[in-house]
């Protein structure tokens, strides 16, 4: 198994961040320092983290309903809410992509870094579907271009985009990325001199809340668990 993904099953962090400990110098294999990506660990091999040794963790995945006014980082020199303070830290956990602040919806939380290299990176088309409530409506050649991907900040967006219903004076959208860029569908819409009002996630990879509760978390079953890993 290739060092990366070894030390993302070990919950070190996802691949990207593993690459970054491997670069630095911070992981030995039997002993000795391992710089090249492509290394490959043996399931005899005693492999070290920090000087400290690392093994291969129980994967699990908690469900979260995450609500307003958190943040996904695990430290902030703001003094704000994360999530993490709503979840058993028993376990090194980490969100499998983010929501900002003030977005609501589910969440996926996990010690396994290889399955968020699955769910997150762009080549793998995962479906994360949104609710959108805006204060003006797009029209349908805004619809149109959004889907075929505009340039905003030198990278292109693009998202499936379709209207529910006009309520209170503003404008309810279902939402559906298969990227997860920073702060994507608020750039999208701003992007045609529209404020998003409340932006709520509602299903991530096929898996949806239910009646979970906000603030609340649940650990997903085997069944979900093993249908998304095999995607």
């Amino acid at each position: 198994m290739r060092i990366n993904k070894y030390l993302a099953k070990c919950g070190i962090g996802s691949r990207r961040k593993c690459d970054e400990y491997i670069s630095s110098g911070k992981i030995k294999v039997d002993g000795k320092k391992v710089t090249d990506f492509s290394f490959n660990v043996n399931d005899d091999s005693y492999v070290q983290f920090n000087n400290k040794l690392v093994n291969k963790l129980e994967n699990v995945i908690y469900m979260l309903n995450k609500p307003r006014g958190y943040i996904c980082t695990k430290n902030d020199n703001l003094g704000r809410k994360t999530i993490y303070d709503l979840l058993p830290d028993k376990l090194d956990l980490f969100s499998i992509g983010r929501l900002d602040y003030d977005t609501t919806g589910i969440l996926l939380v996990t010690n396994d870094g290889d399955l968020c290299y699955k769910l997150t990176h762009p080549k793998f088309n995962v479906n994360k579907k949104y609710y959108v409530f805006t204060d003006k409506k797009l029209s349908n050649s805004d619809i149109l271009s959004i889907k075929k991907g505009i340039k905003i900040d030198n990278e292109i967006l693009k998202a499936n985009v379709k209207f529910l219903e006009n309520i209170n004076n503003g404008y309810f959208w279902d939402v559906v990325l298969t990227e997860g860029k920073n702060r994507e569908i608020k750039r999208i819409f701003n992007f045609f001199d529209i404020k998003v009002l409340n932006l709520h996630r509602y299903e991530f990879s096929g898996l949806r809340m239910n009646e979970l509760k906000e603030g609340k978390f649940r650990k997903i079953s085997k069944k979900d668990f093993n249908r998304i890993i095999r995607k």
